[in-house]
């Protein structure tokens, strides 16, 4: 982090790709289709109805262990470190709320939790807009990993990226970031 006035300001969290190595929607997905490959009718259509409708039917159906997921143990270490400094720690994704809050639960690390549910699946512009109408524009910081994270950068004060896809990191060129491979 560079400058102070960044320091006292919350971190945000993205989940998939950024704490995880792993998309938890995905996992379930598989997990689900798995039991039966009928099942995949059915898939498409919560799909019909939105993301977040199908992600919040996976999560009602599919339990995942938050324990033996794949996290980035570099970053997951920086954000424990900087909960110890006594920085707020949000986690802040796309992956449905009940997935959200078990990960939270089990890190124990964070302050809250933003997350999608049945109607609102918080990705790219919703997540930007419900960070901005709680911390204001520049008054969090922001760390993720795909394009999709562009517009909640564009509402941080710093950006971090984490093991950034290529697409994110060609979209930041110009731009100040911290990186965590």
């Amino acid at each position: 982090m560079t400058s102070s006035d960044s320091l006292k300001k919350p971190i945000c969290v993205d989940l998939d790709g950024t704490l995880v190595r792993n998309d938890v929607t995905m996992m379930a997905l598989k997990m689900y289709i798995a039991k039966n490959i009928l099942r995949i009718f059915k898939v498409f259509y919560w799909f019909l109805h939105g993301r977040a409708h199908l992600k919040h039917k996976l999560a009602k159906n599919v339990s995942l262990d938050a324990s033996s997921l794949d996290y980035n143990r570099k970053f997951l270490d920086f954000i424990i470190g900087e909960r110890k400094k006594g920085r707020r720690i949000f986690l802040a994704t796309a992956c449905n709320q009940n997935y959200a809050h078990e990960i939270a639960d089990f890190l124990n690390i964070f302050d809250g939790v933003f997350a999608s549910n049945e109607h609102v699946n918080l990705r790219a512009e919703a997540k930007a807009m419900a960070l901005k109408a709680i911390f204001g524009q520049n008054g969090f910081v922001y760390a993720g990993n795909s394009k999709d994270d562009i517009k909640v950068w564009d509402s941080s004060a710093e950006c971090i990226l984490v093991a950034p896809q290529k697409t994110a990191l060609k979209k930041m060129q110009g731009k100040k970031y911290v990186l965590f491979e």
